[in-house]
């Protein structure tokens, strides 16, 4: 029992540490190499607004701690159901399940809410761009659309 107990926090705590490498998006957040560069900045206005889902991993397979973990965590308690052939299908069938599992959290722990804005800039160009939900901007808000030399590029409310 204490070995279970050992191998869940084990788990846990990887997928907890797995979590808090998700990028962060807002448009508050600046990278330290963003300190000091020169940004193009163009004023506009919001012409559609919409709540959208940002995903780190797309793909179940892209999410090896949480395979690792979960299947291992599967085996254990697979291990634990049945003897002989029934116990090799158990220990085989949670380490599937639990490596499914274990994907699947990981994978929802690295998702974050988001916005993404389309902005008519005064010059008559149209840019789209995705970024955190703090704040949120309506349509018909005049804002900033600030476009780094690197091609990162956020909104900002305009006075």
């Amino acid at each position: 029992m204490k070995k279970m107990k050992s191998l869940f926090l084990t788990v846990a705590c990887a997928l907890t540490l797995s979590a808090g490498c998700a990028r962060q998006i807002s448009s508050g957040v600046y990278s330290g190499g963003s300190v000091g560069e020169v940004s193009t900045s163009y004023p506009g206005v919001v012409i559609s607004a919409r709540p959208i889902v940002v995903e780190d991993k797309e793909y179940l397979e892209q999410n090896p701690l949480g395979i690792i973990g979960g299947g291992a965590a599967g085996a254990y308690l697979g291990s634990k159901v049945g003897k002989g052939e029934g116990n090799k299908l158990a220990t085989v069938g949670g380490a599937l399940a639990g490596a499914v599992g274990g994907a699947l959290a990981e994978k929802a722990l690295k998702s974050q809410n988001a916005m993404e804005y389309i902005v008519a800039l005064e010059n008559g160009e149209s840019k789209s761009v995705v970024q955190g939900t703090d704040p949120t901007y309506g349509v018909g808000q005049k804002v900033w659309l600030i476009e780094s030399h690197k091609g990162r590029s956020r909104v900002i409310p305009r006075q």
